[in-house]
């Protein structure tokens, strides 16, 4: 700990910088616990020393993102934040004070797909941790998950150039780690308070409020225009990695869901393009259960990207527990899972008018529940 050399009574000076403080102003590190500057103790997370802020600077840890649990507004708003739910892809991303590393829910490196956040780094401090949804938005300028598509399924940067047509947004809307400091166990209210003050500037980043008052107005909100939803979260919840809470709750304002797709057919046109997906979850003793079928919401990409992932999975049998005509139909492996938006469920039945909106390589299709979490 740098010294704090007394002058007059009452007054202590900073070896860093000569600043004069009165010793009721100075704050302690939370690590040490020794008394610091206030001008040290200013920069963000603001309760370490400059000592103990050099030598916890790691590069921050593996984090798998916290999830939320489906359900309805709480009763009561007071205690909860609400932010909107955007329709992309899951990301944490890492500064390691040298280069940025950004990975899917499940871990993936997914770095080269998104080179425009390459330079985020130089918006951050030492090194960071941050949680967000990287998102493709229509004309509209809303999220569009299946304009995403192009980006999520480039395989290797040689391909990346053809797909840069697609223009994406990072949003953040959690801090994890910062200038050496885990913050997962900081309340949500404290971290969203530390990201605010970061006044990160990135022409391809934004950080979207997070409100407090009526969740209802808020749900409103989002269903005027057009949003997918909101995430309730509880002011005072830590981050709780790889674990589904009911201290951030999703609310949805459509119905839409992931399926595995268990087989498809072709178009009526030809073999280069899909003409229905059908779809299945697993129930509680993880056998795959037939729910319906999505034939719309196919576009160019999706043929492709679909056909190049199924083709080579084909199998010869039935991988539902029902029986299904298979009339033209192609069975494959239930390995990949689909985004797909639906009219109705009825209870003991399938789901009815349903649209494809796109492949989610960031969720395993064991996860996939008839019951959803």
């Amino acid at each position: 700990m740098a010294q704090m050399v007394e002058t007059i009574k009452g007054e202590m000076r900073c070896e860093h910088c000569g600043q004069q403080f009165r010793y009721e102003e100075g704050r302690r590190c939370w690590m040490c616990d020794a008394l610091a500057c206030p001008v040290y103790m200013n920069e963000p997370p603001g309760d370490l020393c400059p000592e103990c802020r050099q030598k916890t600077a790691t590069t921050p840890e593996a984090i798998e993102p916290m999830l939320g649990k489906t359900g309805p507004l709480p009763e009561s708003s007071q205690g909860w934040g609400f932010e909107f739910k955007w329709d992309g892809v899951r990301a944490i991303t890492y500064w390691d004070g040298r280069q940025v590393r950004i990975e899917s829910r499940n871990r993936l490196d997914m770095t080269f797909r998104y080179p425009e956040l390459r330079d985020l780094g130089s918006a951050l401090g030492q090194n960071a941790a941050l949680d967000g949804e990287i998102v493709a938005l229509d004309e509209q300028g809303r999220p569009s998950f299946s304009r995403l598509q192009p980006r999520m399924h480039i395989e290797k940067p040689s391909s990346l150039r053809a797909r840069l047509h697609v223009p994406i947004r990072y949003y953040i809307f959690d801090l994890l780690h910062l200038n050496g400091v885990p913050l997962l166990d900081r309340p949500y209210e404290e971290r969203r308070n530390l990201l605010d003050r970061l006044a990160i500037r990135h022409a391809f980043c934004r950080v979207p409020p997070s409100y407090r008052g009526e969740g209802e107005d808020i749900l409103n909100v989002a269903r005027e225009h057009g949003l997918e939803g909101i995430m309730c979260k509880r002011l005072a919840s830590p981050y709780l990695p790889g674990r589904r809470s009911g201290d951030w709750r999703k609310v949805k304002t459509v119905k839409a869901r992931e399926f595995i797709i268990g087989s498809f057919k072709y178009g009526k046109d030809g073999r280069d393009k899909i003409g229905s997906l059908q779809l299945g979850a697993y129930d509680s003793d993880m056998h795959l259960r037939f729910v319906g079928s999505a034939g719309t919401g196919f576009s160019g990409p999706d043929h492709e990207i679909l056909l190049s992932r199924l083709e080579p999975i084909r199998v010869p049998y039935n991988v539902f527990e029902e029986e299904i005509d298979r009339k033209d139909v192609v069975s494959v492996v239930p390995r990949y899972v689909a985004q797909v938006e639906y009219r109705r469920w009825p209870e003991g039945g399938q789901i009815q008018q349903a649209a494809y909106k796109g492949l989610r390589i960031d969720k395993p299709a064991s996860d996939v529940l008839l019951k959803e979490p």
